[in-house]
């Protein structure tokens, strides 16, 4: 099933460079270089976006699948054998090789000892001693799931049926309230996932992978409303009244941004890249020395 999957996609993206390449055969150069920046942008959107689900996936996953025994069948396939009480049961219609290919954007991690940490549980007494604070996750966490599915599906389904009538931008209902609500459904949903680790099964990883999700997708509504203003009439009227992707609050984040970036598309790319990594790097320091490997700091 995995390989197949592979196979697929690999071939949907080969289709896509043998077609660039035969444009740019069958064209004039200007046509063709057009085509070939036009291939490398839409291959790049569809690798961003495989980057951030793979590497959010195991978080995902591990809401349904019990992540800590899902873990555990990774690094000791036979771990069921010697724990009858654990959940083996609720596993058994299922290969054990579709559970570890849930988690193979972690594989790296794993392999190197340097950020092997990474993939451990957080020590976090903070949360699970403080009865307020752990009772208003568990009543927060279902519904920005469950609002952020909701909205991501409902506003997947407007625009689909907005698109089946030729129209180009939508301005109603969802649309009106944000202009990505897709994006921010998404969002949501994915950290409402996050927050299901917690108390005690978060771990570093998860938190870089909602992070990574959150930066692909503002890029990708970055990248997009610059083709809209070029391309839709009506979307720099539309972009003035309508929030980014907070509703109620209109973000001047890009808009500031416009006249202290570079405009060519590539070095916007890698200032964007750096202020990736310096994130993620922050992030991962702040979680130095928090899980449980360390818990022995935090007993007397």
């Amino acid at each position: 099933m995995g390989f197949c999957l592979a196979r697929s996609c690999a071939e949907s993206y080969f289709r896509l460079f043998r077609e660039a390449v035969r444009r740019v055969r069958n064209s004039h150069q200007d046509c063709g270089l057009q085509s070939v920046k036009s291939f490398a942008k839409q291959l790049g959107k569809k690798l961003a976006v495989l980057y951030s689900w793979a590497f959010c996936l195991p978080t995902i996953a591990g809401t349904f699948w019990l992540p800590m025994w899902v873990g555990l069948a990774i690094v000791m396939p036979t771990i069921f054998n010697y724990f009858p009480e654990s959940p083996a049961f609720l596993m058994v219609p299922l290969p054990q090789w579709l559970f570890r290919l849930l988690y193979f954007p972690w594989i790296p991690l794993m392999i190197f000892p340097e950020t092997s940490w990474l993939m451990e549980f957080l020590f976090l007494p903070e949360i699970w001693t403080n009865a307020k604070l752990w009772l208003l996750i568990e009543l927060i966490r279902p519904i920005i799931t469950v609002l952020g599915f909701g909205l991501f599906l409902l506003s997947f389904t407007q625009m689909f049926l907005a698109m089946r009538k030729g129209r180009v931008l939508v301005t109603s209902f969802f649309y009106s309230l944000v202009r990505h609500p897709q994006y921010l459904g998404i969002i949501l949903w994915t950290f409402g996932h996050v927050l299901y680790s917690l108390p005690v099964h978060l771990r570093p990883a998860d938190f870089l992978g909602w992070l990574t999700l959150l930066s692909m997708y503002l890029l990708l509504a970055h990248l997009e409303e610059k083709w809209m203003e070029r391309e839709v009439k009506g979307y720099l009227d539309y972009r003035s009244k309508v929030p980014f992707m907070i509703p109620f609050v209109k973000s001047g984040l890009f808009r500031w941004s416009r006249g202290i970036l570079p405009k060519g598309l590539w070095k916007r790319l890698l200032i964007f890249l750096c202020i990736y990594l310096l994130i993620m790097g922050l992030s991962a320091y702040s979680f130095w020395g928090r899980t449980y490997c360390d818990w022995n700091k935090y007993v007397p």
